[in-house]
Parts: C-alpha cells; sequence; structure tokens
C-alpha cells in the first residue's frame, strides 16, 4: 500500500519523523511498564488476539520481520512482549519466569535462534505442552528491518 503512494524520500521522510516524534513515547511507556506501573494506570498496548491457529504469530511474524513459533494447534502459549526498535545494528534478549520461579534473561546471538528460544522458554514455563501460562514472555529485538513498535501476541481462543 505505502509503496503505491509515496515516493521513498517521503518514506524516509515519514520513517525520520515517527522516530523523532514517536519513538520517545513508546520507549517511555515500556520504561513505566517495566516499573510496573501499569498495573496502576492503563498503559497503551497493541494486542494481537484470536481464535487459536488463525494466523496471529503469522500476521506478527509478517509486521515485525521476526520469525516466531507457528504450527497447528497450541503454539503461542504465553503471552509474548514485543519489543522492537530500528537500530543499525541487530540485537535480541529474551526474559521470563520458570514455572519454579526462576529469572531467565538470555542473549540472542542470531534471528534464526528465536523460534527455538520462545519454544524453550514455553516449555520452561508451562507443566505440558498443551498448558498455557498467564506468566509474560518479553522480547526485545532491535535491528535495521526491524519497525518501531511494541505488540504482545496472546495464546489464541480454543473453542470447544
Amino acid at each position: 500500500l505505502c509503496n503505491k503512494f509515496y515516493s521513498l524520500e517521503q518514506k524516509a521522510a515519514l520513517g525520520e519523523a515517527y522516530d523523532y516524534n514517536v519513538r520517545p513515547f513508546i520507549d517511555l511507556i515500556d520504561k513505566l511498564r517495566k516499573i510496573g506501573l501499569e498495573k496502576d494506570v492503563s498503559l497503551p498496548t497493541v494486542v494481537i488476539i484470536g481464535d487459536q491457529s488463525s494466523g496471529k504469530s503469522s500476521a506478527l511474524e509478517s509486521i515485525s520481520a521476526i520469525q516466531l513459533p507457528r504450527g497447528s494447534g497450541i503454539t503461542t502459549r504465553c503471552p509474548l512482549e514485543l519489543k522492537m526498535k530500528n537500530t543499525s545494528q541487530w540485537s535480541a534478549q529474551i526474559q521470563y519466569t520458570t514455572i519454579q520461579g526462576e529469572p531467565i534473561e538470555k542473549e540472542i546471538r542470531s534471528p534464526s535462534e528465536i523460534d527455538a528460544i520462545i519454544r524453550s522458554a514455553q516449555e520452561g514455563m508451562t507443566k505440558s505442552a498443551k498448558d498455557i501460562s498467564d506468566d509474560l514472555i518479553s522480547l526485545n529485538v532491535c535491528g535495521p528491518d526491524v519497525p518501531n513498535l511494541s505488540v504482545v501476541d496472546l495464546p489464541g481462543i480454543a473453542r470447544i
């Protein structure tokens, strides 16, 4: 859609204006969320929600350019907070707490590792492959192909 209406110069100018004017607010909201303010104040959040296996993670993957776990059945088993920031160098970190209460924080070396690391985190946060956890996985990704955006991917709604 953008390619049909905007020149490369216009897209670059729009991107610079967004980074200058909007990115500071996204960073502020992330900082407020990190200190727990969302318990007392409603902070804006983009949430991906829908039926199980309806393509939520695939849609998020196309927006973010980050490969997320996909498959049939229950694939997203924990809420995934994906904080993305457009930078010149690629980097990523994941944070979560295991079912035993152990906090985990890992550096991710390559975009190709993200899928497996998220699956491993979900296994550490649930009792079985069919369980769903309320606890959050926080994934921070920076890179040249990553948009400035924070979203939450929720487990799908299972209809019985």
